[in-house]
């Protein structure tokens, strides 16, 4: 999941982002390597977050350690995600000429396909997207398009890499391109690069009902962590007193 702009809530262990195409949505979570937030610090930011008028607070996707200062600020569930990781061995050698580098003109077909691919509430906006292709020190922007008389980008991924780990951020499909062996060819081509790169681990995760995109995960090497992640939420009414 990725946000737009982010904003300032005057707490240190706290992350706020405009959440995608929603001014008065907001997206709260641990500022990465900040560690388990206090109830206090989550309180508080809430409280700031409804002075300012925002309606409405969903948290990142969270691991279980991360999740009690927001239950115990009220928020419930709003999806769970699978956590899945590949060991970065055993690769299949594969080169697929439909795939090519995402450049900027590839931006608006690469929206429009997104949010043919997803639900409305995981779409990004321009927003979102710069956020993918920014949020680790090193990406990879990679489009498909399988012959020149079909739009500049019928699928896309981009994938990024941090040390020795890397993530597969986003993979969509365009619907009337599937079972075509698009979405393999992207996730082989980003584990590939991964290790190239000197990654030996590699994370990616998708919502529990979304069963086409574990089954071609799975496909492609990657096994279920224990433990998944969760996506919380809860309403910002009232909260500015």
């Amino acid at each position: 999941m990725s946000a737009g702009d982010h904003l300032w809530t005057g707490r240190p262990g706290v992350q706020v982002a405009a959440w995608t195409g929603q001014s008065h949505t907001v997206v709260v979570s641990p500022r990465p390597s900040r560690g388990v937030l206090a109830h206090e610090e989550v309180a508080a930011a809430l409280t700031d977050l409804a002075r300012a008028g925002h309606r409405r607070a969903i948290t990142g996707a969270l691991h279980e350690s991360e999740l009690g200062p927001f239950i115990s600020n009220g928020f419930e569930l709003h999806e769970r995600l699978h956590l899945l990781r590949h060991d970065l061995t055993d690769l299949p050698d594969l080169t697929d000429p439909r795939l090519r580098r995402g450049w900027f003109r590839h931006r608006q077909a690469v929206l429009e396909l997104d949010h043919l691919a997803f639900e409305p509430f995981w779409t990004l906006d321009r927003c979102g997207l710069r956020d993918a292709l920014r949020a680790t020190p090193v990406t990879r922007f990679r489009v498909a398009q399988p012959s020149r008389e079909q739009p500049p980008a019928v699928a896309y991924a981009v994938t990024g890499r941090a040390g020795s780990r890397g993530y597969l951020q986003r993979l969509a499909v365009h619907p009337d391109h599937q079972r075509q062996g698009l979405g393999k060819a992207l996730v082989i081509d980003a584990l590939n690069w991964l290790r190239r790169g000197g990654a030996t681990l590699a994370m990616v995760n998708t919502q529990e009902r979304n069963h086409t995109a574990l089954s071609l995960y799975l496909a492609c090497g990657f096994s279920l962590e224990p433990t998944g992640l969760s996506v919380l939420s809860r309403s910002l009414e009232g909260r500015d007193t």
